[in-house]
């Protein structure tokens, strides 16, 4: 575990702090190239030097990993991969993902959010007006071992791969805290229709299928995991329920399942709620009434347990987890005692909410688990390297890592829910770096709703089901909050007086769907993120006349059987244009138009070699709706608004089993001015697009 010269001399533990207020952390997509810059910074000033001094360039930095510097040596190995991922970026790289590093490294202090440890960074190389950034090489956390007394200095700790009682000391630890929250704190609230009762005894060999009197209120205890190929076989029929009810041997569950009961019982909670178990699996009018209750169901929880990396339901709560990797950093004073470091991927180190989105984890993957994780008060999610905890009032990580605020949470607690609220227009403030567009965001405190429910589309809309006719009831118990916070009618996933934003959505890696389960105008008619966020004031033009949505079930947020929405708008005609876009993709013209409309087509291939013959033959028409005035393609350090409007709508065809009806295709985001003047004026017709 040694350490070169110039490691030695610094004091590792106390180095000055990285200065979080005053950089902007973009969105890069790449694991680890990510680029910080001032908000108010301008085109060629260079970012002044801060921290400590660390290695000059990257020559000198091999030459002490090659000399068994263990610090040097982890860094050295994160800048070749920084290096090797830069090198392959698309080129040419467009606006300041042109900035290479400069490997002129300094070391500062973690953020105080993600713990103990160190970042080294550099500024990058500039060439004449470009705009300078600072480049986060490596990311190095500290922890200590409780049961090693020569491992000292940190107050994070050390990841254990098989979880033991210092883990179930960590989790009774959280839960005490979290008690003494008023709003996650457990409340008297009614019951769900089933429960397991899971007995008062660790060693009791059943578990019993229960049905709660009327008005009873007793803790509760839900699990949230994916089926899988096993849960089919341990699922509650008409046939099984006697069975059920008689008693469920605990030995014969599925792992997840036994964890879950063992957690429970660990935690002297009575009864537990599993939905393949408390459902009724073959009676369609139950899952149905069932399904519309969800928000209640993970509401009134006492703790939601989150199976998030298990793949299926023999996956278990606390079965063996991802090792992690540490080495010995000598600490100053030569005693012998030591920090034990390990290289933290560099993505969830820049954006902190890359550990609560838990991407990579197979429950995050899962519709279901979407909601049941935005409902509950608070989560344990047993993820694949450690534990998370998840509650109104953070999120944190079991090395250490406290985050101020959880991803998102909406309940049937009218209480909680304005509380929820209250935070979240508190971090929409606190990350107003000097942006107008944020500090517009942050004003808008009518929006928030609005906007919670979009960002949460955002997260949901890939999310994978085993039923692709879940869509809407896999967020219905979100819905039927969000109806109420928004005193709005839900229509097939939008909302009736939010009608014209709703349709604006635009559909990244979008899929067309076998069969039907939306009306094509929804986003939950494809499969892909429905980006519907919008920048800048909305200035509608459509007028909608009707909507009929009819409902498919018993459960008013659920499967819809149809959706028609009856506008008046400007429908104008588009032809393919004969010039190709840069990517090869379908671009449109109008018929008295100037310019090439971009073919953001989400349910048709937009390669011109695959598609444009056919489109011409259907018959495209764009579908205007509203307009704004900022551009979404302009960086967050532009601050004015475009002179010209943008034109927001859809392309739509002719429905063909449906006379007299168009049907969505695509999104129109296009400048106003590549219509030709009066076009849209003379366009305007009444439409019904199904």
């Amino acid at each position: 575990m040694n350490l070169c010269d110039l490691c030695s001399s610094i004091n590792l533990e106390d180095l000055p702090p990285f200065p979080d207020d005053q950089f902007s952390k973009t969105l890069s997509g790449y694991p680890r190239f990510h680029h910080l810059v001032k908000p108010d910074f301008k085109k060629g000033a260079r970012i002044e030097r801060f921290g400590v001094q660390y290695h000059p360039d990257l020559n000198s930095l091999r030459r002490a990993a090659a000399e068994g510097c263990v610090l040097c040596a982890a860094v050295e190995k994160e800048a070749a991969a920084l290096a090797e991922e830069i090198e392959n970026l698309p080129k040419p790289r467009w606006g300041i993902t042109q900035c290479d590093p400069s490997w002129d490294m300094w070391l500062v202090r973690r953020s105080e959010a993600g713990g103990d440890g160190l970042w080294v960074v550099c500024s990058s190389v500039v060439d004449g007006e470009g705009l300078s950034c600072l480049i986060p090489v490596a990311a190095i956390g500290f922890a200590s071992d409780e049961d090693d007394t020569l491992s000292a200095g940190s107050s994070d700790r050390v990841l254990r791969q098989v979880p033991d009682q210092t883990t179930l000391n960590r989790i009774a630890a959280w839960l005490k805290t979290c008690d003494e929250h008023p709003h996650c704190r457990s409340r008297a609230s009614p019951m769900p229709t089933r429960l397991l009762d899971v007995g008062t005894s660790d060693s009791d060999p059943l578990i019993k299928l229960v049905e709660p009197d009327a008005g009873l209120c007793d803790r509760y205890v839900t699990l949230s995991y994916r089926w899988g190929e096993g849960a089919r076989h341990f699922t509650t029929t008409s046939e099984t329920m006697q069975a059920r009810r008689t008693g469920i041997e605990v030995d014969a569950l599925p792992q997840t399942m036994r964890d879950a009961l063992a957690l429970t019982r660990m935690l002297g909670v009575r009864y537990l709620w599993i939905d393949s178990l408390c459902i009724c699996q073959d009676d369609l009018g139950e899952w149905e009434r069932e399904s519309a209750r969800m928000a209640a169901v993970y509401s009134n929880s006492y703790l939601t347990l989150a199976a998030s990396k298990a793949s299926d339901v023999n996956g278990g709560l606390l079965s063996p987890r991802t090792p992690r990797s540490y080495f010995k950093i000598p600490r100053r004073g030569g005693d012998g005692k030591y920090i034990l470091a390990s290289v933290l991927p560099l993505d969830k180190e820049v954006i902190h909410d890359y550990h609560a989105q838990m991407r990579d984890e197979p429950l995050t993957k899962r519709a279901w688990g979407f909601q049941e994780r935005v409902l509950a008060r608070r989560v344990l999610h047993f993820a694949s390297g450690q534990m998370y905890w998840e509650c109104l009032e953070g999120f944190q990580a079991e090395e250490g890592l406290r985050l101020p605020r959880s991803l998102q949470c909406v309940s049937e607690d009218a209480e909680v829910t304005a509380y929820a609220r209250e935070r979240a227009l508190a971090a929409e403030r606190e990350n107003d770096t000097g942006s107008r567009r944020r500090r517009r965001l942050a004003e808008d405190e009518a929006g928030v709703e609005l906007r919670s429910w979009q960002g949460m589309l955002w997260e949901y809309g890939p999310r994978e089901m085993t039923d692709p006719a879940d869509k809407l009831p896999a967020i219905s118990g979100i819905a039927k909050v969000m109806s109420k916070m928004l005193d709005d009618e839900y229509v097939a996933g939008l909302w009736r007086r939010h009608l014209i934003r709703g349709l604006c959505w635009q559909g990244l890696d979008c899929r067309a769907v076998e069969g039907y389960r939306a009306p094509s105008w929804s986003w939950a008619a494809v499969d892909g993120v429905p980006a519907t966020g919008h920048i800048g004031t909305l200035e509608e033009i459509a007028t909608v006349l009707d909507v009929q949505v009819p409902i498919a079930g018993e459960n008013p947020f659920g499967r819809v059987r149809d959706g028609v929405i009856k506008l008046e708008a400007p429908l104008v005609r588009m032809r393919v244009s004969e010039n190709k876009g840069p990517t090869g993709h379908v671009a449109f013209r109008s018929e008295k138009g100037t310019e090439d409309f971009y073919g953001m087509l989400d349910v048709i291939d937009r390669s011109y070699e695959a598609s444009a013959q056919m489109l011409e033959e259907m018959g495209v028409y764009a579908l205007v709706l509203a307009f704004t005035r900022a551009s979404p393609l302009r960086g967050e350090w532009q601050e004015e608004e475009q002179s010209v409007p943008t034109a927001r709508g859809l392309f739509v065809t002719p429905a063909l089993d449906r006379p007299g009806c168009m049907r969505r295709i695509g999104a129109v985001v296009q400048n106003a001015d590549a219509f030709a003047p009066g076009e849209l004026e003379s366009c305007r017709t009444t439409v019904s697009i199904v």
